[in-house]
Formats: structure tokens, sequence, C-alpha cells
């Protein structure tokens, strides 16, 4: 699959810079990802569980003033009108004007992943393989459904 827009859960990414230095490769992946859909002009959303002001708080530490230049839809917990757990990616596929199949959620929360394939949108999440005693990959698994 090729994605054409990213929706990405605000808990993938730290809240300030200090916890990105201290971030583990999982969260690494969640800003590779946007910067590549970024630097490829490819539409991406912003998800989050949380109340409308905590929500903006988060953003703002994260991406400062410029979140309303990356993200072109955000869902906060106060926006989800619909019930059941495919209301927001539906909202945010027709906000965007992309299929299910041309997008692809970025998530580690269990309940966005759950979220996401019962709208039918793939999803990547890091998955952690130990490679030696000492040592671990964290590799990109992208799943559908």
């Amino acid at each position: 699959m090729t994605a054409q827009a990213f929706i990405f859960d605000l808990s993938a990414f730290p809240s300030t810079r200090a916890a990105e230095a201290a971030a583990n490769a999982p969260v690494a992946d969640a800003v590779r990802l946007l910067d590549q859909a970024i630097e490829n002009g490819l539409p991406c959303a912003l998800i989050s569980e949380l109340p409308h002001e905590q929500a903006g708080e988060q953003l703002r530490r994260r991406f400062g003033d410029t979140a309303h230049h990356i993200f072109s839809v955000v869902l906060t917990g106060a926006d989800f009108g619909a019930r059941g757990h495919k209301a927001p990616y539906s909202v945010v596929l027709g906000q965007l004007g992309v299929p299910p199949d041309e997008a692809l959620a970025v998530t580690t929360s269990p309940r966005a992943i759950a979220a996401a394939r019962t709208a039918h949108i793939g999803v990547q999440t890091p998955k952690a393989v130990v490679m030696r005693k000492d040592m671990r990959k964290v590799l990109m698994q992208t799943t559908t459904h």
C-alpha cells in the first residue's frame, strides 16, 4: 500500500523537545514518517482522544505555531460527535477526501489501532525485535484492517 494521506495519533509524538531527546525509536519513527509526508506534500491529520484544550496544549508544545501548517485536519475528543470506534477516522477521511485504502494511521495506542482497523485503514506501529541480549531493533510493521 502506498499511503496518500497520514493520520497521526497525538500520543505518537513527545510533548516536549526534552521528551523527544529521551524518546524511544517508535516516537522517532512517527517523526520520520511525518517529515516524509510533509516532504512529499501528502496531507496529514492528527487525532487525539484528549479534550480540546489539553490536545491544543500538547500540540503547541510539540509543534509550536506551525501545527496548522502541518496538519490539514485536527480532531480531538471533543470533536467526536458520532459514537463508535470508526467515527473519528471516518470524519478525518471525509475531510481529507481520501478513501480508507489510501490512508495510513500512525499510532501506538491500542484504542487508536482498533479504531483505524474498524475504519479499514492500514496501521503502522512499531514492533521491537530482540537482536541480542542488550540490543533491540525496531521494525515498522504495516497491517491492514
